[in-house]
């Protein structure tokens, strides 16, 4: 050892102990709220620096002894003073230069957890949003959802739809009826409650379907009142014989549909059920939309009415000759018309499907904006082999064997088409019989007496024949007596064109066998015929621009012609070239409608007929 350290003693334990505790004494003068506050003590030989709480001034603290000398030190216990931080109020930082005790053992009153970073504060979103549970939902956005009408936004809230029945008799169980308390129960997914609707008052067990239908069976609609706890009643699109059909909102899609709601029959729902054995079938056919018929969603049973929803079409066709003020169309217009019509006919023909009931309104436009058609109602359709009904189709479409008794097939919708074609050509129905005497008569008018071997095989011959097979004289309701082979189907059509007169000649033939198909439809001059012409336009169109072409220089070599594509610049000589093409074209088309036409009256024209021809190219 030293000389410096001869004589000294090295502290004894309890020396050194009550030091400690005299330490202890001198701390907590230190912890008043405008100095450091206390906590556990640093070791010896160490410096504590911190932030003055209110001041925001950083302080260094050596520790005391009890003389006030700094222990084992000659230097007095000073405090200095090292400057402001303003960027550093109100937040305690606290910092050990000697890292012999951690920061948590410094300042745990002040910040229990110290960090290096500024703490992060919640967004007052975060904050002031009310608490929720797995299983309840905030009743101020709950019911703006589950009864908002036409509600396209989905519901932000805790509990996402679909709610179960608990779920909504817990919140609303007295906004609904004592009905619907009960019949909740068996719907395991609830979309839409209908609160605001003027709901009906139905009692278990009362007359007419515990009061929902009305005295012929039809299910008694509610605007903006619920249908499965799911669809949204907005409107009354149709209504029939067979119920009506409801334009939806379907709250769980969020999309516009049709919902065809049966009349509670027990007929009617045997039919219903053929019908979706018959949709589905189709819908498996036609997975692509290439045949043009409606498509079925889903269906199920409410309130003991057989629902079926399908996509939202537009207008049918009646609608549309009402739209167009019953001036019919060009026959463009009508080829496209019949072709997407056809197509449909042609499935069904292929899975033996009689349709039964096709008119102008079953026919609609679909919403896409292509303009295209669909098929609609298979309510009435039957397979070939399963023939249950043996009156059937509308009167003004009805076909001849219908009226007769006699057996059909498919090929009574072939008839029925001819009838629309004329239809939608004139723009009113082509044989439009007050009854079924009538109805016969008026064909009668236009095609003659029916073929022998058909009136020998007619149960209901002896109805509208005599026994030498003479028809019965007959008069309508306004004195006029139908004469048979009175009149012609081109004056009635005043038309003169005969691949049109011959199509609709071969729809409406007496005999069923002697039909056109819709595959020999489709074959049929009045449509390859139109596609030619098309074709030799283009053709034509092409050669000219080929002919005025400038020559090249005999140096490069030659190029080609450029066919006509939209969006390509061509050279005015060649725009005059097509124009005096196309007009060539036009009037000698003209030419030959008018020698045609010589012997009857020319093709009419008419503002309302060119409505629609864009949609022929």
């Amino acid at each position: 050892m030293s000389s410096g350290n001869l004589g000294e003693r090295p502290p004894d334990r309890r020396t050194t102990a009550r030091k400690e505790k005299e330490l202890d004494k001198a701390l907590p003068v230190l912890s008043k709220p405008d100095e450091c506050p206390p906590g556990p003590k640093p070791h010896a030989g160490t410096s504590v620096t911190g932030l003055h709480v209110t001041s925001g001034e950083r302080l260094r603290f050596s520790k005391p002894q009890k003389s006030g000398i700094r222990m084992l030190s000659g230097r007095p216990y000073q405090q200095h003073h090292l400057g402001t931080f303003p960027h550093l109020e109100n937040k305690p930082v606290c910092r050990n230069p000697q890292k012999t005790s951690s920061h948590k053992d410094i300042l745990p009153r002040i910040a229990p957890v110290i960090h290096n970073t500024p703490p992060v504060i919640p967004p007052p979103s975060a904050v002031d949003r009310p608490r929720t549970s797995k299983f309840r939902s905030t009743v101020e956005n709950l019911p703006e959802c589950i009864n908002n009408r036409q509600s396209t936004v989905p519901y932000n809230g805790a509990k996402s739809l679909p709610l179960t029945p608990r779920e909504a008799l817990k919140i609303f169980r007295d906004k609904l009826s004592e009905f619907e308390q009960e019949e909740i129960i068996n719907f395991p997914e609830i979309y839409f409650l209908g609160l605001d609707a003027q709901k009906i008052e139905a009692v278990k067990g009362a007359p007419q379907n515990n009061g929902f239908d009305d005295e012929n069976g039809m299910y008694i609609k509610v605007l903006h009142d619920h249908l499965q706890y799911r669809y949204e009643v907005l409107e009354v699109i149709g209504k029939g014989s067979f119920g009506q059909v409801l334009k939806c909102m379907d709250h769980k899609t969020k999309e516009l549909v049709a919902v065809k709601i049966l009349r509670n029959k027990r007929r009617l729902k045997h039919q219903g059920l053929v019908e979706l054995k018959i949709l589905d079938l189709l819908c498996k056919k036609d997975r692509n939309n290439h045949f043009n018929i409606i498509h079925m969603k889903e269906h199920f049973m409410f309130r003991d009415h057989l629902c079926i929803t399908f996509e939202l079409q537009g207008d049918n066709l009646y609608e549309t000759i009402k739209k167009n003020r019953y001036k019919g169309f060009s026959q463009a217009t009508v080829r496209r018309f019949t072709h997407s019509i056809l197509k449909c006919l042609q499935v069904l023909r292929h899975e033996k499907i009689i349709h039964c009931d096709l008119k102008p309104e079953n026919i609609v436009v679909t919403q896409n904006g292509s303009q295209n058609i669909k098929v609609i109602d298979f309510g009435s359709s039957c397979f070939d082999h399963e023939r249950v009904y043996s009156y059937i189709q509308s009167r003004f479409y009805r076909s001849p064997e219908i009226i007769l008794g006699c057996s059909y097939g498919i090929e009574i919708d072939m008839w029925s088409l001819g009838c629309i074609i004329a239809e939608l050509y004139t723009g009113v129905p082509l044989f439009p019989g007050e009854n079924e005497k009538d109805q016969l008569a008026l064909i009668m008018e236009v095609l003659g007496v029916p073929p022998e071997e058909m009136l020998q095989a007619a149960p209901r011959m002896k109805k509208f024949f005599e026994p030498n097979g003479k028809p019965r004289p007959y008069t309508n309701s306004k004195g006029k007596t139908r004469k048979t082979d009175s009149k012609d189907l081109a004056s009635i059509l005043k038309t003169s064109d005969p691949l049109f007169l011959d199509f609709i000649r071969g729809c409406l033939a007496w005999d069923p066998t002697k039909r056109m198909t819709p595959d020999e439809a489709l074959q049929h001059d009045w449509f390859t015929e139109a596609q030619n012409r098309c074709r030799t336009r283009i053709r034509t169109s092409r050669k000219t621009v080929e002919v005025n072409t400038p020559p090249q220089s005999p140096k490069q070599a030659p190029k080609k012609s450029i066919p006509l594509v939209a969006g390509k610049s061509i050279k005015p000589v060649a725009k005059r070239s097509i124009m005096l093409v196309a007009d060539k074209s036009h009037r000698l088309y003209s030419a030959r409608s008018y020698k045609l036409g010589q012997a009857g009256k020319t093709d009419r024209q008419s503002p309302g007929r060119d409505k629609l021809a864009s949609l022929d190219h």
